[in-house]
């Protein structure tokens, strides 16, 4: 870990900021992995070349933000996370629900992004995809219970946009997913709803869509999935009201 120089005047939280920043950027370009031990307390104001309360705020800075934990003491140090998808969609969340952002608002994203990605695998129809897509409905159809359906059925949409190969709107894809899913949850466990019957549905029309991108029938897939996840977002509106502002997730 490379030291970094402080002016004197620096106030200490400016300083915790730089620290913090640091240390974020090296977990997040995987200097540091997840479970790696940072050096001691003593160690690292040697290195820094900062005080021990502006290291300590950093390290407070950096819990804050799930990236480390910290064994306090004069001896302590900090284990390393890595940064998830799951703690990312808290953040997001937060910042959706802030800006007055509805269920509504997160489904039409949706309808934007996945069936530009099904268009997208028609056109190159790769064997291996189409394996793996298959693959996960035949797991929407298997005996177990409906959660484990559930999971198979949103993991299809991930991997819709995962395998078309952009990244960024792959993350963003998780996102919306992971927000969907609380509220989905939040109705069931409400008993004002049940979506095993869309599960039972959506494996038929998952089928149907692996079969026009085997096919290499981009327009067809395409129009085929809008037309899928507008019907899923009907069902869902039967039970959820989707003017209403995003739930916190559990």
């Amino acid at each position: 870990m490379s030291g970094l120089v402080t002016e004197p005047d620096t106030p200490a939280p400016k300083a915790a900021s730089l620290i913090a920043a640091q240390i974020r950027k090296q977990i997040v370009m995987g200097e540091l992995a997840e479970g790696d031990a940072l050096p001691s307390e003593a160690e690292m104001v040697k290195r820094l070349g900062v005080s021990r309360p502006t290291l300590r705020q950093a390290f407070r800075i950096l819990e804050t933000e799930h990236l480390i934990a910290v064994q306090r003491g004069s001896r302590g140090g900090g284990t390393v996370f890595r940064p998830t998808a799951k703690l990312a969609s808290r953040y997001l969340s937060d910042l959706l629900r802030h800006r007055a952002t509805t269920l509504g608002d997160v489904l039409a994203a949706r309808l934007m992004i996945e069936p530009a990605a099904v268009a997208q695998l028609a056109q190159r129809r790769d064997d291996e995809t189409i394996e793996q897509l298959r693959s996960l409905v035949s797991e929407q159809r298997t005996p177990p219970g409906d959660d484990d359906r559930a999971k198979s059925a949103d993991q299809f949409h991930v991997q819709l946009v995962e395998l078309a190969g952009n990244p960024v709107l792959a993350q963003y894809c998780k996102l919306i997913h992971y927000l969907i899913r609380g509220q989905v949850r939040a109705l069931r466990s409400s008993g004002r709803a049940d979506d095993a019957d869309v599960v039972h549905d959506s494996a038929q029309a998952h089928a149907d869509l692996v079969e026009l991108i085997a096919a290499g029938a981009a327009h067809a897939a395409s129009v085929h999935w809008c037309r899928h996840l507008a019907e899923v977002h009907a069902a869902l509106a039967e039970g959820l009201d989707l003017d209403a502002l995003l739930e916190p997730p559990d």
